[in-house]
């Protein structure tokens, strides 16, 4: 039995070039050699998938990433897999594969805010831990997990909260599954449930998918040119609310039959259904047959990428009436 490292570049695997400025270079094999005492923990084996920084990776490179996680997940000599990446779009890629795995070998995302080169780079604490819990008997059934900084997290509430820090990784509302204390996970809660993943055809799978964050004011503009776009994914303010003023670009999206999918900006909690009746309230959102997600916009654009792969927006969000 192994832990499987999968490696598609980032901090974690940066060094600094001539110029001073850190860039993707390292191996799965050279980031598990950097680590001490991992091999007390697990037979560990690597596998390259990329190396390159987080905002290069596509959708279609997270769909192959989880058909590869699918696979290894299968694989009865594996039992468990991690998966090393740069931050930047850490909490997307893992939310697509959670989306998309359904099953019971855990699977946890790791990555770096200091690269090799610096003074007390965190990637050799964060894979180490990442490998303990996905060895553990308890992550197994979870769905897909973020480690960082000795905290596991669920992929559906994991969101970096700071550009730099190094505890960056948090579940805002609903805090840790559980942390990593010395050579032991201690769990603390896990997930109501599981949500019903899915099997995405790859000739749907697009990026057009706009994600626009609603602020006071806000020009209509900003949404004419979204009539050929596949859905738009809208993070409302409080609690479903949007300024009147672009009522009527949202109206012309939805008569073009673009899906329109809202969810609040703000940190935590979700959008009201019968709260406010004012135009550009919930009751407007209603009105205009949006669907209703319970995500950040980032993960909302994520799951409807992966929802219209599978024909199965009405499935995956509530479309209150």
């Amino acid at each position: 039995m192994s832990v499987v490292v999968v490696s598609t570049g980032g901090t974690i695997a940066s060094t600094e070039d001539a110029g001073g400025d850190a860039s993707p270079d390292l191996t799965g094999a050279d980031l598990v050699a950097a680590v001490p005492g991992l091999d007390g923990v697990a037979e560990v084996t690597t596998h390259e998938f990329s190396s390159v920084p987080s905002p290069h990776l596509t959708v279609e490179d997270m769909a192959d990433l989880a058909a590869l996680v699918r696979d290894y997940g299968e694989d009865p000599e594996v039992e468990g897999v991690v998966v090393t990446q740069g931050t930047d779009t850490l909490e997307e890629t893992a939310y697509f594969v959670d989306r998309c795995y359904g099953g019971e070998t855990p699977v946890v995302f790791t990555g770096a805010m200091r690269n090799p080169s610096l003074a007390s780079p965190d990637g050799p604490g964060n894979l180490l831990a990442s490998v303990r819990v996905a060895a553990h008997p308890g992550a197994r059934d979870l769905g897909v997990l973020v480690c960082f900084n000795d905290r596991v997290l669920a992929a559906r509430h994991a969101t970096k909260t700071h550009s730099m820090n190094l505890d960056t990784f948090r579940a805002p509302e609903f805090g840790p599954l559980g942390t990593v204390d010395e050579d032991r996970v201690a769990w603390s809660t896990r997930p109501a449930g599981r949500s019903p993943t899915h099997d995405i055809d790859r000739e749907r799978l697009t990026n057009d998918v706009r994600a626009v964050t609603v602020t006071a004011d806000m020009p209509e503009e900003t949404l004419r040119g979204a009539t050929d776009a596949a859905a738009v994914c809208l993070a409302t303010t409080g609690a479903g609310h949007v300024p009147p003023g672009i009522l009527p670009a949202l109206g012309a999206l939805a008569d073009a039959g673009v899906p329109l999918v809202a969810t609040t900006r703000c940190p935590e909690g979700r959008l009201a259904r019968h709260t406010y009746d004012f135009p550009g309230s919930e009751a407007s959102l209603r009105e205009l047959g949006c669907y209703f997600a319970d995500r950040n916009l980032q993960k909302t654009r994520i799951e409807t990428v992966v929802a219209l792969a599978a024909d199965a927006l009405e499935g995956t969000f509530d479309r209150p009436a």
